[in-house]
């Protein structure tokens, strides 16, 4: 299998390929989550495994699971747990919607296809990450809810477009939102590209909404708070 490694911030180390790579989604939602230093951690769709080995990167000794339904990511993912000699890390390689397992979560994230119309335009394996050809909000939800730990959290980034489904969801699932912010690539830009949305299982009614985050100052660099998220200062 032939892949390329790029570093993180404090070291480690994440395989990659063509199909398997990461962008800047997984870095905040990875952030957005605040998985603590012990709690138990599935991210659902993990491809490469980024967001698992971005935890481990800022210091999570919980359990941490990448589940992928593509045999590819997932043996990304085992190269890097082995090239990095992680010990609190498992690599799956299961449907969500048909893995069978005890185990019980504090925290799932999910960076899920982003479109649910529309003719893919790539092949069929990268159409199927991009277009919710195999998975859905609600496959995600209705997982979460029977995985995660009473008022467990799930967490999800989507296109803002795709909002009212998450939530709907969401709610459909006995997962409450609890916190929802927007990300825009400027402060002035018109519209977010992005929602990251946190929701409870059998959480009580409310709703926080966070002032947007955006993604880059006035001169054009990052902001101090995505600086702050990619860990350079």
């Amino acid at each position: 299998m032939n892949y390329t490694v790029e570093t993180l911030a404090k070291g480690t180390k994440v395989c990659i390929n063509s199909t398997h790579r990461f962008g800047t989604d997984a870095f905040l939602l990875s952030d957005f989550c605040g998985v603590k230093y012990a709690q138990t951690a599935l991210d659902i769709g993990s491809g490469c495994g980024i967001i698992p080995l971005r935890w481990k990167d800022r210091g999570h000794k919980g359990l941490a699971v990448a589940l992928e339904i593509d045999a590819e990511g997932t043996a990304l993912t085992n190269e890097s747990i082995l090239l990095n000699n992680i010990e609190n890390m498992v690599a799956v390689n299961r449907d969500i919607r048909h893995w069978q397992t005890d185990m019980q979560f504090d925290v799932i994230t999910c960076n899920p296809p982003y479109f649910t119309a529309g003719k893919p335009k790539d092949d069929d394996k990268k159409a199927s990450f991009r277009h919710q050809l195999t998975l859905t909000d609600n496959d995600v939800a209705a997982a979460a809810y029977k995985l995660l730990k009473d008022n467990g959290k799930l967490c999800i980034c989507q296109r803002p477009s795709q909002l009212a489904a998450v939530i709907y969801a969401m709610k459909s699932n006995r997962i409450e939102p609890k916190v929802i912010r927007f990300v825009r690539q400027r402060k002035n830009s018109p519209h977010p590209w992005l929602v990251l949305v946190d929701g409870r299982k059998n959480g009580g009614v409310s709703l926080t909404i966070m002032p947007d985050l955006i993604m880059e100052n006035d001169n054009g660099g990052f902001s101090e708070e995505v600086l702050k998220i990619y860990n350079k200062i």
